[in-house]
């Protein structure tokens, strides 16, 4: 039984062009190698930025952190020991109320009334 083979021109084709693919396979892998590592550098960039609040504008009228939490300390101290171990109750709002998804006309997106 004979079994047909490609011209050697096109034996030479097929070669050039696999080697041509797997340069340029090699070369996207490296890319995403690349952009995997700047990614995670780049998350960890802005976590840091965010928990130094440096991400948005900061008020000056706010409480320093410090004394809300000794606020909320003091303040659930007693609330922890009258509910024993699940902690306190989550208070969970029908609708979120924030400037980020408020609409053009002040009014919330939740309410399209506004």
């Amino acid at each position: 039984m004979a079994i047909p083979l490609p011209s050697l021109e096109e034996i030479n084709e097929i070669v050039r062009r696999l080697d041509y693919f797997s340069t340029l396979a090699e070369a996207v892998e490296h890319e995403c190698v690349e952009a995997n590592a700047t990614q995670s550098k780049l998350r960890q960039a802005i976590l840091k930025a965010a928990f130094e609040g440096r991400l948005v504008p900061q008020d000056p009228a706010d409480e320093p952190a410090s004394e809300l939490l000794a606020r909320l300390r003091q303040g659930s101290a007693g609330a922890h020991a009258s509910r024993g171990r699940r902690g306190r109750k989550r208070n969970h709002p029908e609708t979120l109320e924030l400037p980020l998804f408020a609409g053009r006309d002040g009014g919330s997106a939740a309410d399209p009334a506004g």
